[in-house]
């Protein structure tokens, strides 16, 4: 029995002490946590003659310093579509690795989260539409 609880005393602690160990590598994030070209997929609404849905895809770029830019398609519920829709962003990276952005040109804002030392992207607006909300994807990394 006793060999049995030292078993799991040990166990616990390997598993502690690995967490710590790859907490502590990957480190707090900043700014620079957040660098090159996303690939983002986003829906929501806004008030538009009623609600209007709306869908969008497009690329999101970041440059590491609290600047960037997307470019999207966006398509709307009466079946309308805008091409091209390009907004400057800026943006602040916290050490909890959430972060929020604005656009610049509107001032909607969002709340978001890099996910996997940045590979994934997550976010909800929290100013602006009454409703939207995204994911990302690195295509690649700022050079």
């Amino acid at each position: 029995m006793r060999a049995s609880t030292l078993t799991k005393c040990v166990c616990v602690s390997a598993f502690w002490l690995a967490i710590g160990s790859a907490a502590h590598a990957a480190g707090p994030c900043t700014n620079a946590s957040l660098t090159g070209t996303y690939g983002f997929q986003e829906q929501g609404e806004f008030p538009g003659g009623g609600f209007t849905q709306f869908r969008s895809v497009g690329v999101i770029t970041f440059d590491g310093r609290g600047a960037g830019r997307r470019t999207s398609t966006i398509w709307y519920s009466d079946f309308s579509v805008a091409d091209g829709i390009t907004n400057p962003i800026a943006y602040d990276v916290h050490p909890n690795c959430t972060f929020n952005y604005t656009y610049l040109d509107n001032l909607e804002t969002y709340s978001a989260v890099i996910i996997d030392g940045g590979q994934k992207l997550l976010w909800l607006e929290i100013s602006g539409d009454p409703m939207r909300s995204g994911q990302a994807e690195r295509i690649k990394s700022a050079p």
